[in-house]
């Protein structure tokens, strides 16, 4: 299996992922990768799935970040919202929100967002995932 996200982050010294520093590495990741110079096709840059990324999954269990830090981090970053559990009886009116903030972002910054929010029926906010599918990491469900 692939290297955590977070640990890569870690590595560099400003505290844990979620922290103060988070976001400028972010913005420092997706410039080197928007640097190499190869063609490109599609999104471009750093993506922050929690379900698919074991340390991204621990650090969300942990409290370390939430999901308007995941959205903040979309602003330097390639694909906005990607991979997140959200509990299964959230109201339609604040999953549209949410939607709205991520294309107010894409708006403003003037790049597509993405938004691949996972609802999770029976499940409320810090409730575990309980997906048996083996790409999918199990994590906390995050607040809205």
């Amino acid at each position: 299996s692939a290297t955590p996200l977070t640990d890569s982050f870690e590595s560099l010294g400003l505290g844990t992922f979620g922290s103060p520093g988070t976001l400028a590495l972010c913005a420092l990741v997706t410039s080197a990768l928007k640097a190499v110079p190869l063609t490109l096709c599609g999104y471009t840059g750093l993506m922050l799935p929690p379900l698919e990324d074991a340390g991204l999954a621990r650090r969300a269990n942990e409290g370390s970040y939430g999901i308007q830090d995941l959205l903040t981090y979309s602003a330097v970053c390639g694909i906005g919202l990607d991979t997140v559990p959200i509990p299964g009886n959230v109201p339609e009116e604040k999953v549209a929100a949410l939607y709205l903030d991520v294309a107010a972002l894409a708006f403003r910054l003037r790049k597509p967002l993405s938004a691949r929010l996972f609802p999770t029926p029976g499940k409320s906010a810090g409730d575990m995932t309980e997906f048996k599918n083996p790409h999918l990491c199990n994590a906390q469900v995050f607040k809205v």
